[in-house]
């Protein structure tokens, strides 16, 4: 799995998630990535960037995350960006939590959990999901295709486990993916520098295990919202109400 990460500058957990072997056979494009935020991307990840011949990009930040760490890639005619302006509530729900909770790792646990069960319904994922998969429908073989969020983990992660499920990649495989955050993103660099940034924020003091608890991923985060979600087939036929016709489409634009 370490061959599929990128070590870009400024933009964290960057990594291809398609090229899998499929149950029946067949092959994942090796033309899907996935990633945090991109508003810090250097000169040097741009030109990587340019390289992967990107022409979709799914943004699941919210407006007010969009505005904080705007992307360079709306404006990139080249590129159909999807994104929702479903606001959602005035503040993002993490920073409620990182204000107000104990910060104890079973409280941090218990939230991104929670957190988990959501998400496959919140408005704004489950427009941007649609369109995503809508956007993969009508790609080219050649095209690159960019999910993201602001860590590239929870809403990026979900994303990745429906699509590579709906094309057939076996549920072992669709987890690895998954929990490769924890080996991708380099939580050594990252997490003092995010703890500092709290305690000037809110005050807070949060400790090693508990801040790695809430950068990470667990098994039982992607387990809970499964839970949820039940048949992956039918969330995605019934919630995001794609049509049989579209998601034949999508197979046989990323299986080979």
């Amino acid at each position: 799995m370490k061959d599929r990460v990128f070590p870009l500058e400024g933009v964290h957990n960057f990594r291809r998630f398609g090229d899998f072997e499929t149950g029946s056979g067949r092959k994942v494009a090796n033309r899907l990535y996935r990633s945090g935020q991109f508003s810090r991307a250097s000169e040097r990840d741009r030109e990587t960037l340019a390289g992967l011949n990107i022409r979709q990009v799914a943004d699941l930040r919210r407006p007010r995350e969009r505005e904080a760490e705007p992307s360079f890639w709306t404006g990139e005619q080249a590129v159909s960006v999807y994104e929702s302006d479903h606001a959602g509530a005035a503040e993002p729900p993490h920073l409620v939590f990182l204000r107000e909770s104990d910060m104890s790792f079973d409280s941090i646990r218990e939230f991104m959990t929670q957190t988990y069960r959501r998400l496959p319904f919140d408005e704004g994922n489950k427009f941007v999901f649609q369109q995503g998969f809508r956007g993969l429908a009508e790609s080219g073989p050649e095209d690159g295709f960019i999910v993201h969020c602001a860590a590239g983990k929870d809403r990026t992660g979900m994303f990745c486990a429906l699509l590579l499920t709906e094309l057939g990649v076996d549920e072992e495989t669709v987890r690895k993916d998954y929990l490769f955050t924890n080996e991708a993103v380099d939580f050594d660099r990252i997490t003092p520098a995010i703890r500092r940034r709290l305690k000037e924020q809110t005050g807070r003091e949060v400790g090693e295990r508990e801040m790695r608890a809430f950068l990470g991923v667990e098994a039982a985060y992607l387990d809970a919202a499964m839970e949820e979600i039940g048949d992956p087939r039918e969330y995605l036929r019934g919630e995001l109400g794609l049509e049989d016709d579209e998601l034949e489409r999508v197979k046989r634009a990323l299986l080979t």
